[in-house]
C-alpha cells in the first residue's frame, strides 16, 4: 500500500505540475493574442493606407475633370450655355412625368 505522505506528495506534484502547465499555457495564448493584435493592426493600416491614396487619387481627378469643364466653358460659352439649356429641357421632361 502506498503511504499517506506518498500520496499528498503526488497530489502535490500533480497540482505544482497542474499550476505550471496552465502558467505555459496563459503565457502561449497570451504571446498568441499579441500577435493575432499585432496581425489586425498591420492589416489595417495596410487598409487604411488603400483607402487615403484611393480618396487622394479620386480628389485629383476631380480636381482634373473640374478643371477641363472649367477650360471647355471658358473657351466655347456660346456651346456650354446650349449644352445646359438641352440638359436642363430633358431633365425637366424627365421630372414631370
Amino acid at each position: 500500500m502506498i503511504s499517506t505522505t506518498t500520496k499528498e506528495s503526488a497530489r502535490n506534484l500533480t497540482s505544482e505540475d497542474i499550476r505550471n502547465a496552465a502558467g505555459d499555457a496563459k503565457r502561449e495564448v497570451s504571446k498568441a493574442a499579441e500577435n493575432v493584435v499585432e496581425d489586425i493592426s498591420h492589416y489595417a493600416s495596410k487598409a487604411g493606407q488603400k483607402v487615403r491614396h484611393f480618396i487622394d487619387t479620386a480628389s485629383e481627378e476631380a480636381h482634373h475633370a473640374s478643371e477641363k469643364v472649367t477650360k471647355e466653358i471658358r473657351s466655347n460659352p456660346v456651346r456650354s450655355s446650349v449644352i445646359a439649356l438641352g440638359v436642363g429641357y430633358v431633365l425637366a421632361s424627365l421630372l414631370r412625368r
